[in-house]
């Protein structure tokens, strides 16, 4: 059976933003994940109105993905909000033995995974669980740093690391986007640490890439 991706995620602290804005975070959530779609085909469903669940084509992909939806919520955060927007993300990468109608009534591995991900998350904001043991224990250390450096980003470092790692945007193109000089793009990428965060993007994607083969 094929191998993909399910990303289940839930906004952080949903109960502070103010109702006035609960239009914006869906459509910039929809936003988000549109724009994502170059990297993998996906189809996502929100529920309960502060949660969302999402199937992605490409399992591989699903780290840079969950990755940058972080990151856009962050950057696309209102400057009134309360507190800068984030989610838990949980991926559950295994088989999809059913596929209903809609993604919520169906079923398979990589659902479970993922949602028994989300249960057991505690206060940590990003998990993956795999049908493979091996790459789960070698995941592990390095989710827990990509993890904490995702929440650890200010506004302007998840909108320069979205426009980069997302947009594929040079350091002058950047510059362009947020009116800043390329300098100050340079710096701001270089503190929220793009270059770790890419390598192992990368490393994620060629090690699931090559067990979805096997």
């Amino acid at each position: 059976m094929e191998i993909k991706a399910v990303i289940t995620g839930d906004v952080v602290h949903s109960e502070l933003i103010a109702l006035d804005k609960r239009d914006l975070l869906i459509k910039v959530l929809h936003d988000i994940v549109d724009e994502l779609q170059k990297i993998s085909p996906m189809k996502m469903e929100m529920f309960r109105g502060d949660s969302f669940q999402i199937v992605v084509g490409r399992p591989e992909a699903s780290l840079k993905i969950a990755s940058m939806i972080r990151a856009g919520l962050k950057s696309y955060s209102p400057t009134d909000a309360k507190e800068v927007w984030d989610a838990r993300i949980s991926i559950g990468i295994g088989t999809t033995d059913y596929q209903g109608d809609s993604i919520v009534t169906s079923d398979g591995e990589a659902f479970k995974l993922s949602g028994r991900g989300l249960d057991a998350m505690g206060k940590s904001r990003l998990a993956v669980s795999t049908c493979w043991h091996d790459v789960n224990e070698e995941l592990d250390a390095g989710l827990a740093f990509v993890d904490d450096l995702i929440t650890g980003w200010s506004v302007n470092q998840a909108k320069a690391i979205y426009l980069s790692v997302a947009q594929d945007l040079s350091q002058a193109g950047i510059a362009n986007n947020i009116e800043k000089s390329q300098q100050n793009v340079s710096k701001t990428l270089t503190s929220a640490k793009e270059s770790l965060l890419v390598r192992f993007l990368n490393r994620f994607e060629t090690i699931i890439a090559k067990h979805k083969e096997q």
